[in-house]
């Protein structure tokens, strides 16, 4: 009788802790992190367009502030991404005081990391769930365009004539992937800055 009643038990806590097991939560996109948490993220109509106020660049700077990220430190697709965004970040900044050499070091360093992050994650989203409640601006493809589309300017000022057709094709390429997957009015804006760059030429 003890022996029937023990089976009972042990048979009852083996369909338990098999029914725990089978209740864990999915995350969206494959993403998980270790505190377990996703954040809820708006979706939109699929011709939704992005307004400026919403979506622009110094949003996705201001985001990705903080410790800089080295190519030798980054360990996560984020840490990628905020590298290029930091990059960038300092190759607006440069190209402002028009020192032309160092900012196209730093967009040219903003592409290598943004490349990696393309890797993984090939489609830009106005927000992106990366951890817990944390959403950011995520557009790789769009932030790679428009690097190119400064890196035209820049290669104008330096005479580097070689280097404008190769960074204008890539531009527009990384700008219709983009286009793809979300539409903004700073895609609209950076369009027109390749068309613009087209007619000077």
């Amino acid at each position: 009788m003890n022996r029937i009643l023990f089976r009972r038990i042990v048979y009852l806590l083996v369909v338990f802790s098999m029914n725990l097991m089978g209740t864990r939560c999915a995350t969206p996109n494959g993403e998980s992190h270790v505190h377990g948490e996703v954040g809820s993220v708006k979706t939109y109509p699929k011709d939704y367009v992005h307004p400026l106020s919403e979506v622009n660049l110094e949003k996705v700077i201001d985001e990705n502030k903080g410790l800089r990220v080295l190519k030798e430190n980054a360990t996560t697709v984020h840490d990628y991404y905020r590298g290029g965004v930091q990059e960038k970040a300092q190759g607006e900044r440069l190209l402002g005081e028009e020192k032309w050499e160092e900012a196209r070091i730093h967009f040219e360093r903003s592409d290598r990391f943004l490349e990696v992050v393309l890797n993984y994650f090939t489609k830009d989203e106005a927000y992106r769930n990366i951890y817990g409640d944390h959403v950011v601006i995520f557009l790789p493809n769009l932030l790679l365009a428009d690097n190119y589309l400064k890196l035209i300017k820049i290669y104008h000022k330096l005479k580097m004539d070689d280097e404008i057709y190769w960074a204008s094709r890539e531009g527009k390429k990384y700008l219709s992937f983009s286009q793809r997957s979300v539409k903004t009015e700073l895609a609209f804006q950076i369009r027109m800055g390749f068309e613009q760059a087209y007619t000077k030429r």
